[in-house]
């Protein structure tokens, strides 16, 4: 059995912690309520963090193979998993006391395992032209490379000034943005009904919208 770093307590009093006070809706809403479920389940099973992150690796990596296959049910229900499953480790190794620099670097690597699959193999598989599957991949990796190199920085420096409309939201304990929880989501909704071809440009506008609106933000808040 793994030893936990806290002491096990029993299902009607255990505290599952929350990640943050503000979170994106598809978090808040659908992804962490299950994730919390599965967190519960995995404290009193003694489950191990990281083997929830290797759960959340695989998952992602035979969605991909599904898609290549045209199953994209089975795809569909295996990119959920990986996204709860994302979520769920990092909670239970805070809720046992297991939260590692080991750990901290395996969650990275699998995140980035998946997408680097995950991502060019939709593109692959859809219908639509060469020039959009390349853009779609691309829009991916530029979000993510301007928000960890831009805008992430910024925040720990500077505050930044909020719009009302997005003051209002935050308020309410709701981050809103195009996050890439909601993109897992949609991948899922779009593979059911076998519209990838929508997928593509959705979320092509959509991150590039986010992460302009966002530079924005912070350029407006040094004004």
């Amino acid at each position: 059995m793994i030893a936990f770093g806290k002491k096990n307590l029993s299902p009607e009093k255990l505290i599952i912690p929350r990640r943050r006070s503000e979170e994106y809706i598809t978090i808040k809403y659908y992804a962490d309520p299950i994730a919390r479920v599965i967190v519960r389940i995995c404290y009193q099973l003694k489950i191990h963090p990281n083997l929830l992150t290797l759960v959340s690796l695989l998952s992602g990596i035979l969605a991909a193979g599904c898609f290549l296959r045209g199953r994209s049910i089975a795809g569909a229900l295996l990119v959920q998993i990986h996204l709860i499953f994302d979520l769920a480790d990092g909670t239970l190794a805070r809720l046992t006391g297991q939260v590692t620099e080991f750990g901290a670097k395996l969650d990275k690597i699998c995140d980035q395992t998946v997408r680097a699959i995950l991502f060019p193999v939709i593109a692959a598989v859809s219908p639509v032209s060469l020039g959009a599957k390349i853009i779609f991949v691309a829009t991916i990796y530029l979000d993510l490379a301007i928000v960890h190199l831009y805008v992430l920085p910024f925040l720990k420096k500077n505050t930044v000034i909020r719009a009302p409309w997005k003051k209002w939201f935050l308020d309410r304990g709701i981050i809103p943005g195009f996050d890439i929880f909601l993109v897992y989501v949609l991948i899922s909704l779009f593979a059911l009904i076998k519209r990838f071809d929508l997928l593509i440009y959705i979320v092509i506008a959509g991150k590039n919208l986010d992460w302009m609106y966002r530079v924005w933000e912070c350029r407006r808040s040094l004004s």
